[in-house]
């Protein structure tokens, strides 16, 4: 029976969260999918079960639907623990998603910490700051699609319907209104690990939101089973597929690209134009790519992520809103994967963004995922299973990681 259940917002986050619990040989699923019937949840027979709802980009309204529903249907199932996973860097519906965790649950409390200090993400008297940049001042809030409007942790719950406490450095938990959600300074892991301490102390952990920096406190502190680990032969080529925009993606790709990766940029209409992929040029620009990676030779697949002006004039001359740009990126991108891998290239693919990942899980009509390892912070190896046998993914989200990150797995992938 599950125990614990953690909900996500994309699919990025939901590995590098599940990952926290698998990579310590906990039994731990994860499904790619909005609603889950009481069938499945019931069914399940993993300590952790991690859900992506896709709902960072849906209306508020929407996003507390889904969760709502789902921590409800987790509290009738007799799940022990409800973790709510927020992204570090603020995006998404984390008010209405965190409020409708926490009112379905029936619970009076729910702990919320921001941080994940191990990436130097870390929230001061109620401010977040990721790399000592208050996180509106960060690349996340220059992000096109999605940027942080605000600082102040406490500012996501205007509206919401909940006491809202903020808790300083050290500080333990004080019975005060309920129902409330409360926001932890933290600064360090150690910080994280004596707030755990004592909600488990004080029997406050029903309910629970954070980053993948609580996650991983969490797997050391609640009482989970753990079993072995194995470390996995993967294919020893690596296709990289970014649909990124974030600028700590761009870094990484000039990083690689300085180093010897090839470096492969999608004009706009390729990233736009519906069936250019079926077209005689669409074809040979794909086996252009397989055959790139069957020398060998490791190439990154990208937007135009360090000149997005000529992407930009092509959606003003289309008239192309923003929200359906991002959405046809994501396809764009995750359709090339899906064809490349039909075509039968082999190889390790990463793909870089939660939006791209779960563009190319819903073209190969995948749900379900197997954790294996994580390879660096925030970067996750997993499996899935094609017709042809298992395939490897490393999946990150835009906005992690050092420059020298792609060429770091690379080596890692291909000795």
């Amino acid at each position: 029976m599950i125990k614990l259940l953690v909900i996500a917002d994309d699919f990025t986050g939901a590995l590098d969260t599940g990952v926290q619990f698998a990579g310590k040989g906990i039994a731990t699923k994860i499904l790619n999918q909005r609603t889950v019937t009481r069938e499945q949840l019931s069914s399940v027979d993993k300590e952790v079960l991690v859900i992506d709802t896709e709902t960072r980009h849906l209306k508020p309204e929407a996003a507390y639907g889904i969760v709502y529903a789902l921590a409800k249907m987790a509290k009738e199932a007799g799940v022990t623990y409800l973790y709510k996973k927020t992204d570090s860097g603020m995006r998404g519906n984390i008010g209405p998603e965190l409020w409708a965790a926490l009112e379905a649950s029936g619970q009076p409390y729910l702990t919320f910490i921001p941080a994940f200090p191990a990436i130097n993400r870390v929230t001061k008297n109620g401010i977040h700051y990721i790399n000592g940049l208050p996180v509106q001042e960060s690349v996340f809030g220059q992000d096109p699609y999605d940027p942080v409007k605000t600082s102040k942790v406490s500012e996501l719950f205007e509206n919401i319907p909940a006491d809202v406490a903020l808790y300083s450095r050290g500080e333990t938990v004080r019975k005060g209104k309920s129902p409330e959600i409360g926001i932890f300074d933290v600064e360090t892991n150690e910080d994280i690990g004596k707030i755990t301490e004592a909600l488990l102390k004080d029997k406050t952990m029903g309910v629970m939101a954070g980053c993948a920096g609580f996650a991983s406190v969490l797997a050391d502190h609640l009482e989970l089973k753990k079993g072995f680990l194995f470390n996995p032969a993967v294919t020893k080529k690596l296709f990289i597929a970014c649909g990124s925009v974030n600028g700590v993606s761009r870094k990484q790709i000039e990083y690689a690209e300085d180093k010897g990766v090839k470096r492969i940029t999608m004009t706009p209409e390729q990233q736009f134009s519906q069936g250019y992929l079926d077209s005689e040029e669409g074809r040979r620009w794909l086996e252009g790519l397989k055959k790139i990676c069957d020398s060998g030779q490791t190439c990154v697949l990208e937007t135009g992520i360090s000149d997005t002006g000529a992407v930009e004039t092509y959606m003003q001359e289309k008239r192309i809103p923003l929200e359906t740009a991002r959405v046809r990126i994501a396809d764009s991108l995750g359709n090339v994967v899906k064809n490349l891998l039909d075509m039968g290239m082999e190889a390790t693919v990463m793909i870089i963004g939660g939006d791209t990942l779960n563009s190319f899980f819903h073209e190969i009509d995948c749900h379900e995922i197997t954790i294996c390892k994580e390879l660096s912070q925030g970067t996750v190896l997993s499996s899935i299973n094609l017709n042809r046998g298992r395939q490897w993914i490393i999946s990150k989200s835009g906005g992690f990681g050092s420059p020298e990150l792609l060429t770091d797995i690379e080596q890692m992938i291909t000795g």
